[in-house]
């Protein structure tokens, strides 16, 4: 009898522990869901920022979204712009990761270092670098004027100001990748290397079918972070171009702050919104499944 009151007893207080640490998950999850669900809704109204009647139009503003050259333009710059930032961050990071992983006695100041940027918020760096971007008297143009070289319309050329706002991102998050590729770097077990080494490897050879290797899905995570961060990127952009110059960097999340906070049409503005989260959604679901599989065949699990 004292066995079964005891297993009763600790039965119960199981439950305690298992409702006390499920509450705060279900009210976080309701926190998170009851939000998203409002978007959606304001997304399928007619709402305004200083209007008091909200009327429901359904499809409406994405029809008028689908009918709208603009939108297809900003769709194709973020397309773009997340593409180019991913593609040029990736080998980049993996390059600083791999001269990173050499070591050196002053290893330790280098890795220190590299995550400087990450620390600067977007829209400070955005204006700094707007500033040394300026065509007569930014730094950028003096340093190539040292050259012999001939000034360079970074922001102000519709066919460079796109390029120029993601050598501003890759200098702000290739740090990111750095130090995601380093940490996979630094999972490979020395046996493996030592032994690659024995064999004759030579330092190519190692990293072209070890270290990259076992990359793979440290690559995949790196994707997984930045192609939905860079995809909703508006802080550089708008401290630098606000979109210009003619739509040249008008990116989807750039057309819904000024949809919300230039027009005043919140419905529009969450009807962008929410096809940005679907793009991000798409893309971080393809990552994930890839990295999930690069994860059993290089884990074996």
């Amino acid at each position: 009898m004292a066995s079964a009151a005891s297993g009763k007893g600790a039965l119960a207080g199981g439950r305690v522990v298992y409702i006390a640490m499920l509450a705060p998950a279900l009210c976080l999850l309701f926190l998170t869901i009851v939000p998203f669900l409002d978007g959606v809704y304001t997304s399928l109204t007619n709402e305004k920022l200083y209007a008091g009647v909200t009327r429901f139009v359904g499809f409406a503003n994405y029809l008028k979204l689908a009918q709208n050259p603009t939108f297809w333009i900003a769709l194709g710059n973020t397309l773009l712009y997340a593409g180019l930032a991913t593609l040029i961050q990736i080998p980049l990071g993996l390059a600083v990761a791999l001269l990173l992983d050499v070591p050196s006695k002053v290893q330790w100041f280098f890795r220190s270092t590299i995550a400087l940027p990450l620390l600067i918020p977007p829209v400070v760096a955005g204006l700094m670098w707007k500033t040394m971007m300026q065509p007569q008297s930014g730094v950028l143009n003096w340093l190539l004027a040292q050259v012999g070289l001939p000034p360079f319309a970074w922001l102000s050329d519709p066919s460079t100001a796109l390029v120029s706002i993601v050598l501003i991102d890759t200098w702000l998050f290739m740090p990111l990748a750095a130090i995601i590729l380093l940490a996979g770097l630094q999972s490979i077990s020395g046996e493996v290397l030592e032994a690659a080494r024995i064999d004759g490897a030579n330092a190519w050879q190692t990293i072209r079918h070890i270290k990259l290797q076992a990359l793979k899905p440290y690559i995949v995570l790196v994707a997984m972070f930045r192609i939905p961060d860079a995809l909703k990127s508006l802080e550089i952009i708008y401290a630098t171009t606000r979109g210009g110059p003619l739509n040249a960097t008008r990116t989807l999340h750039v057309m819904a702050y000024e949809e919300a906070y230039r027009w005043s049409s919140l419905g529009r503005a969450m009807a962008i919104v929410f096809i940005l989260w679907v793009l991000s959604y798409i893309f971080s679901a393809i990552l994930l499944t890839l990295w999930r599989k690069e994860e059993t065949r290089f884990h074996g699990r």
